[in-house]
C-alpha cells in the first residue's frame, strides 16, 4: 500500500484515497478505503470512529472527486475539468514537479489574465481526480508515484548518505517493477538536502556512511575530509587541555556570544522567510517557521543572559 512514513511528507487525507484508487485495480468498499486510512495513513492516536466519518464525509462531497458504484463501491470519477483545471494539468505535467497553490495561481494568471481573486474562487483542485495534495500544500497529479520514502529507506539500509540523483533513481529502478512516473522532491522532504545534482540523506549519520563501503556517490576526496575534520577536533581538544583555565573560560563565552549574535540575526532574517511563504500560501511552513523564531529568540536570549553572568562572576 501508500505507507506514510513518520515524519515524511504526507498526503491528504483526500490525496491518499485518490492514490488507493487510483492504483487499486478495482473499485473498493467504503470499509476497505477506511482499513487503508489505519494501516497506512492514521497515526496511532487516531480512532477509527472519527477516520470513519472522515473517510465518509470526502467519499460523499457534493462535486466530489469520488463516485459511487455497484454493491457500495467507490471509484475515481471521470476527470471533465474545466479550462483552469486543465491548464493546472498542464502545468504541473510541464514542470514535472510538485507545485503550491500560488504557484498555480501564479501561473494561471499569467496564460489568462484573470485576477487572482477570481481565480482563488473558481480553482478547486479537490475535486479534481487527477490531482492530489499533501499535507505540506503541495499539489501533485494522482498519476505520480512519489519515492521519497522508497529512497529514504534504501539510503538508509545501504548506509549511503548522498549521491547523484540520476544515480538514486537507477537504484530505485532496480529494486521496482513498475510503470508509474516516479517523481523524487527531496526539496521539500525534510529528510533530505540538495546541493546541485548530489541528494544527500540526513538519516544516515556521516560515521556509518564513512564505515560502509556501499557508498559508491561519496567521493574519496569527500571521506578524506571528514577524517581530516575529525582529526583535527581530537587535536583541538588535546590542545585546549594545556590553556590555562581563565584563557580558557574567556574563550568559550567569546564563543557563546558569537553564537547568540548570529542567532539574533538570523532571528531578524525569519520575517522575510515568513513573507516568501505568505505568497506561495504555505500556512503549514510559516505555522512552522514562526514556532522556529520563537525559539530561535529563545535560545539567543539565554546565551546572551549566561555569557552576561559568567563575565559578571570574573
Amino acid at each position: 500500500m501508500l505507507q506514510q512514513g513518520s515524519g515524511a511528507l504526507r498526503y491528504s487525507l483526500e490525496g491518499f484515497l485518490k492514490r488507493v484508487l487510483h492504483c487499486a485495480p478495482c473499485p473498493l468498499t467504503e470499509e476497505g478505503l477506511v482499513e487503508a486510512v489505519l494501516s497506512d495513513w492514521a497515526g496511532p492516536d487516531q480512532a477509527r470512529e472519527s477516520i470513519s466519518a472522515r473517510v465518509r464525509a470526502s467519499l460523499q462531497a457534493t462535486n466530489g472527486a469520488f463516485t459511487s458504484v455497484a454493491e457500495d463501491k467507490y471509484m475515481l470519477r471521470h476527470a471533465v475539468g474545466d479550462d483552469l483545471q486543465n491548464l493546472s494539468y498542464q502545468y504541473l505535467t510541464e514542470t514535472g514537479q510538485p507545485q503550491k497553490l500560488g504557484d498555480i495561481l501564479r501561473y494561471l494568471q499569467k496564460v489568462t489574465g484573470r485576477g487572482r481573486g477570481e481565480l482563488m474562487s473558481r480553482v478547486d483542485l479537490d475535486c479534481d481526480p487527477r490531482f492530489v495534495r499533501m499535507d505540506g500544500g503541495e499539489w501533485l497529479l494522482t498519476e505520480w508515484e512519489p519515492v521519497n520514502d522508497h529512497l529514504a529507506r534504501l539510503m538508509v539500509e545501504r548506509g549511503q548518505r548522498r549521491g547523484e540523483l540520476s544515480s538514486l533513481l537507477a537504484l530505485l529502478g532496480e529494486e521496482q517493477d513498475t510503470h508509474q512516473y516516479q517523481i523524487f522532491y527531496p526539496e521539500y522532504d525534510p529528510r533530505f538536502t540538495v546541493n546541485g545534482d548530489v541528494v544527500e540523506c540526513l538519516l544516515v549519520e556521516r560515521e556509518v556512511a564513512v564505515a560502509s563501503n556501499l557508498d559508491t556517490n561519496l567521493e574519496e576526496e569527500k571521506v578524506e575530509e571528514l577524517k581530516t575534520e575529525q582529526t583535527l577536533m581530537t587535536q583541538k581538544l588535546d590542545e585546549l587541555a594545556s590553556v590555562p583555565t581563565p584563557q580558557l573560560v574567556a574563550a568559550a563565552l567569546q564563543h557563546l556570544s558569537l553564537l547568540s549574535a548570529a542567532l539574533q540575526e538570523r532571528n531578524q532574517a525569519i520575517p522575510n522567510e515568513v513573507l516568501t511563504l505568505f505568497n506561495s500560501e504555505d500556512l503549514a511552513g510559516i505555522e512552522s517557521l514562526m514556532g522556529e523564531r520563537k525559539r530561535v529568540g529563545a535560545l539567543a536570549d539565554d546565551l546572551a543572559s549566561f555569557v552576561t553572568k559568567w563575565s559578571e562572576s570574573e
